[in-house]
């Protein structure tokens, strides 16, 4: 029997925003299409939602994971307030407002510039010295070796962007994770995509934990 070819990892379009994809599922992370265009959805697949026939892998698609969280909070906000749980209301309001504002270095919205091949700290997330990052054979950016170890106190994902800048212009992006959960105190290797070229030249490169 003929197996169809399982669509890679990665960032894939879908009416107007991109999803991603880990190889096996979707997932809920999505960010807004910006700069260079992505690649298209391998021919023959369905649209996201869609029922797909099969065997046949469906591609994902990209949109801020801050944007999904915050429609999610209101949806339920006005839930909250329609049932008259105003208590209950104000504890999800605080928490929307502290994504929204949520400055900690290396967080969603203050990337943390790290050097490549050295270690560095994002939010309890330990990240070992060795890396690298370079063209593939194709020429597309590629991050290797990047191992991280959970220091927080509860099981977590990693999820994180890691942005080539030259004149605080943004070149490429890697998104890396992990396969699952990491245990406490666990130490992993990331799988990082990129659908972006290597640039010939850059001169900062930063991260962000965008979970």
């Amino acid at each position: 029997m003929t197996q169809t070819p399982q669509t890679p990892a990665g960032w894939y379009p879908a009416n107007g925003v991109e999803r991603w994809w880990d190889g096996s599922a979707w997932t809920e992370h999505t960010r807004p299409l910006v700069g260079i265009a992505p690649p298209p959805a391998p021919y023959g697949a369905p649209a996201y939602g869609a029922t797909q026939p099969y065997g046949v892998v469906q591609p994902p698609a990209r949109k801020s994971h801050l944007v999904r969280n915050l429609l999610i909070a209101f949806g339920v906000l006005f839930l909250l307030l329609v049932g008259g749980c105003v208590a209950i209301v104000a504890v999800v309001s605080n928490e929307v407002e502290d994504a929204v504002n949520d400055d900690s270095l290396g967080g969603p919205n203050n990337p943390l510039t790290i050097v490549p091949g050295e270690a560095f700290e994002v939010a309890g997330f330990e990240y070992a010295a060795g890396w690298t990052l370079g063209p593939d054979p194709a020429g597309m950016l590629a991050v290797d070796g990047l191992e991280v170890r959970n220091d927080r106190d509860r099981t977590d994902q990693a999820f994180v962007t890691i942005s080539l800048l030259l004149a605080d212009e943004v070149l490429a992006e890697s998104t890396c994770t992990s396969a699952g959960r990491i245990a406490e105190d666990s130490t992993v290797t990331l799988t990082c995509v990129s659908p972006d070229p290597m640039p010939a030249e850059f001169d900062e490169v930063t991260i962000r934990d965008v979970l």
